[in-house]
């Protein structure tokens, strides 16, 4: 939460270590579109559009931007491996990233050159792995386009209607505190507040809490957001009023007052869609599974071979 008062239910790795992680031996072709901060790049086309990076200015085309033994390396090259990289890279600025990218797409070049020279395509290690390789991409491309059948506009919708009715009847109040240590404080400023003083004001002043520089303002919340004796005494205030008495918590004394109260609003759909779909594409996996296995006849032994509880 914002504050002390809630309950327990209420990006940055140096970049030549993410580009040394990220291995590409072998650069794909189609279309990419690498997102920068600065403009998006197509490198199907050849083209970056003419963009400012920085105090650098990205020009138009597809430039040979490295040669090995005579086969250039174009500019599009390199996107297309930046675009292999993680979200959080391909947000950088392009111009940072791309001296980085581009040594790793002419270290993955050298060694594609040095593998060519080999007759390493018939080994019995090479055709094991492929084997296995293929294996995988089968395995993945079936699961995908079962889960791609299931995982339907119609199913998210039916989804997302679960989430209104989460939302429904749930109210949300706004307010501000003052979190002071000892409860003779917390009844004085309490005799101020009545006299008049102006409560973001003392909150400014002596509020112990991390809200007190803003005015003690807590923002919205619902009842189950706060521990149970802030949340009661705040509900129970009229819009504008001041609790007549200091609220006790494990974290202090409270002095509430109440801004406002509304209806909680359900996010809309196309917010939450994209978090929903990998919901629902784990959901819908995990039941594909059971259903297998309860259609396999499976049988399990422990690590000496013998039978298990499982059969």
């Amino acid at each position: 939460m914002t504050e002390s008062v809630q309950t327990d239910s209420g990006k940055s790795s140096k970049l030549p270590v993410i580009l040394a992680l990220v291995v590409v031996l072998v650069l794909g072709g189609g279309a990419y579109f690498v997102l920068t901060g600065n403009g998006i790049a197509d490198s199907d086309k050849g083209n970056v559009t003419a963009q400012q990076d920085g105090d650098a200015m990205i020009k138009i085309g597809n430039p040979v931007v490295a040669k090995i033994n005579g086969e250039d390396i174009k500019r599009t090259d390199v996107l297309a491996y930046i675009n292999t990289l993680p979200p959080r890279v391909q947000q950088m600025p392009l111009l940072q990233v791309f001296p980085l990218a581009l040594e790793q797409v002419v270290n993955n070049k050298v060694v594609s050159m040095k593998a060519d020279q080999t007759d390493l395509a018939n080994d019995a290690v090479v055709k094991q792995r492929v084997e296995e390789a293929e294996k995988q991409i089968i395995r993945t491309v079936m699961v995908e386009r079962k889960l791609d059948e299931l995982v339907t506009q119609k199913a998210l919708l039916k989804e997302y209607e679960g989430i209104l009715d989460r939302f429904e009847g749930i109210k949300e109040a706004h307010a501000r505190h003052i979190l002071v240590e000892e409860e003779q404080t917390a009844k004085d400023l309490i005799s101020q507040l009545e006299k008049g003083a102006d409560f973001a004001e003392l909150a400014k002043e002596f509020s112990t809490g991390p809200t007190g520089k803003n005015g003690g303002d807590l923002g919205y919340f619902a009842k189950g957001d706060m521990v149970p004796e802030f949340a009661e005494a705040t509900f129970a205030l009229e819009i504008g009023a001041v609790t007549s008495e200091p609220v006790q918590t494990q974290f202090g004394w409270h002095v509430i007052k109440l801004e406002d109260l509304r209806d909680r609003k359900a996010p809309e759909f196309e917010v939450v869609k994209e978090q929903l779909e990998v919901q629902l594409r784990q959901k819908k996996l995990q039941e594909l599974l059971e259903g297998w296995r309860e259609e396999a006849k499976i049988e399990v032994f422990d690590i000496n071979g013998e039978p298990t509880a499982a059969n």
